[in-house]
């Protein structure tokens, strides 16, 4: 009975939710106005919707903090008040040293070099807080020099050199060991090996790295220690610009600047675009998909305003000929949540709508332009078309894999009929035996594993229809016969042996004949598990009056039997 419980269980297998997708989505509000309240609210909505239909979103505080530290992100603002309690602190802890008091000491030194790292590129634009970089960095090398980590001490040497490229240390201020350290540290050598070619567009912009100025872009840096350095690309006079981290690799790397797009980003109060004036499309796009290949995002969706009234809606990906567009209508403060749930859809599905008036209009992708004059009739839908294509390749690839595993699953079938002839040609052979056994595990593995993969890749390949068409019906009715056949192949087996089958030097023969039907019965049902998917995803995928379906598989997998199940409302 257990077993006919495991595979009435794998042919009433999961569905997965049809629009269920691994990479993460961005939402990317654009404005023209220095505040926008309508931006917060939106992205907020359009996560909780997009999520609901199984596809992942990166939230607004993980996509700013991503962009900051992969992209760009402002300098760091440092009030006067804070750098001369920094100073003093660097002071302070110079005394300690001076007095022996190594511990304390090396904390305060600690703290101000940390405080100095942070605020590097804001410290350096002025030459005498520059000055107070270096020196306190060495007062920290002083330190580990005096209690007698030298390892560590050239270390932070190089460290020095690194903050404050082409600094020039207060010598009098340092004990000559600290001076030796540093100046060897400066030396050209097979350490400082690294390169860094900084480009711009526009070029001709001056370049500070660590805050120090360097050139004029396009600039090399050569004779670099490998680590983090922080790159401004400074187009605009006089204006301080947003920050790169560039993790300088061993060997050479480089840094393409765009002093137009680095001044539409902005990080606060969510990851958004900012522009003077509204940008051309091509402009946006482009734009969209710089800070998702920063992320990384697989799309975005990018959410504009064109008047006070109207939301448009635009996805945007790295391999496209044209987008998906809805405009929806929404207020001072965003959009409604139904609103929000009818552009989703749609989105999804690839078209191109516009829901501001009571009567739904068809647009043209390309143009944005309705495709006919009039309203929609009551009764009619949108055509639906086939998956997105990422979707679309990830279900192809699965149900590869899939097919595959489930032929392989019916070779491990035979094979095992042949292993158990051989057992019983000689019943006290442990390696016939084992054999036997093995394939029995593998049997079980290969094929409910090509049934998963084929029941999760239909609804990621499973073109958009209104009704279930023949050929589901046909499907699923060939797989409601293979589960009665499964079932009936289960029911009809020998009885389980006395003795168990893991036990050698005993008649094969129960074993062996009891398990040829149940292997089959096994197999059966998980060739019956996706052909009753193909029509019960038409049954239940998600559509302009099924949004709120939610469902999705587990499957479990062990040496004695496999067995999947659904979970999830529709």
């Amino acid at each position: 009975m257990r077993l006919v419980a495991t595979v009435a269980a794998l042919w009433l297998c999961a569905l997965p939710s049809a629009q269920a997708q691994s990479e993460d989505w961005l939402i990317l509000p654009t404005t023209v106005e220095d505040e926008a309240p309508w931006m917060q609210a939106t992205a907020t909505k359009l996560n909780r919707g997009l999520r609901r239909q199984g596809v992942g979103v990166w939230s607004a505080d993980r996509a700013a903090s991503a962009f900051r530290a992969r992209g760009s992100a402002s300098p760091p603002l440092v009030s006067d008040s804070r750098v001369e309690v920094w100073a003093a602190r660097s002071q302070q802890a110079l005394r300690e040293l001076a007095l022996g008091n190594y511990a304390t000491a090396l904390g305060g030194l600690e703290a101000a070099q940390e405080f100095a790292r942070t605020n590097l590129v804001t410290l350096n634009r002025d030459p005498t807080r520059a000055q107070t970089v270096l020196d306190t960095c060495l007062y920290l090398l002083r330190a580990l020099v005096e209690a007698g980590d030298q390892e560590v001490a050239a270390r932070q040497a190089q460290e020095c050199v690194r903050m404050v490229p082409s600094g020039t240390p207060t010598r009098q201020m340092h004990p000559p060991a600290v001076v030796e350290l540093y100046d060897e540290a400066q030396t050209h050598g097979p350490a400082r090996a690294s390169t860094l070619l900084v480009e711009s567009e526009p070029s001709k912009c001056p370049l500070r790295v660590n805050g120090v100025l360097a050139g004029k872009t396009p600039f090399q840096l050569t004779d670099l220690y490998p680590g983090r350095y922080a790159v401004q690309v400074e187009c605009e006079p006089n204006t301080p610009s947003p920050v790169h981290a560039v993790e300088v690799p061993r060997g050479s790397t480089s840094l393409f600047v765009f002093s137009r797009f680095d001044r539409s980003v902005k990080t606060t109060p969510l990851l958004h675009l900012r522009y003077e004036d509204p940008p051309e499309p091509l402009r946006l796009a482009r734009d969209a998909r710089e800070v998702a290949r920063a992320l990384p995002a697989s799309a975005v969706v990018v959410a504009s305003a064109t008047t006070l009234d109207v939301l448009e809606l635009r996805v945007v990906t790295g391999m496209q000929a044209e987008s998906a567009v809805v405009r929806i209508a929404m207020s001072a403060t965003g959009p409604s949540d139904d609103a929000v749930m009818e552009a989703i859809v749609a989105l999804l599905a690839g078209e191109c709508w516009d829901f501001t008036d009571d009567d739904p209009v068809q647009l043209d992708c390309r143009t944005g332009q309705p495709i006919v004059a009039g309203a929609r009739r009551a009764d009619e839908k949108p055509a639906r078309a086939r998956p997105p294509r990422g979707q679309f390749i990830a279900g192809l690839t699965l149900a590869s894999a899939g097919t595959a595993s489930l032929l392989s699953g019916y070779g491990v079938l035979i094979a095992r009929r042949a292993a158990g002839d051989d057992w019983l040609a000689d019943p006290g052979s442990l390696d016939a035996h084992n054999k036997w056994l093995n394939l029995g595990v593998g049997l079980v593995i290969t094929g409910s594993a090509g049934s998963a993969m084929l029941v999760t890749a239909m609804p990621l390949v499973l073109p958009y229809k209104e009704k279930t068409p023949w050929w589901g019906w046909l499907s699923g009715g060939l797989g409601l016969g293979l589960a009665a056949a499964s079932i009936a192949t289960a029911v009809t087996a020998d009885p389980r042996p006395t003795q168990s089958c893991v036990v050698n030097n005993l008649n094969p023969e129960p074993c062996t004949q009891r398990a040829k039907r149940t292997d089959l019965a096994i197999m059966l049902g998980v060739t019956a598990a996706p052909l009753l998917t193909l029509p019960l995803v038409y049954l239940f995928r998600k559509g302009e009056k099924k949004v709120s379906a939610e469902l999705s598989p587990s499957i479990s997998v062990n040496r004695s039997g496999a067995a999947m199940g659904v979970r999830g409302v529709f």
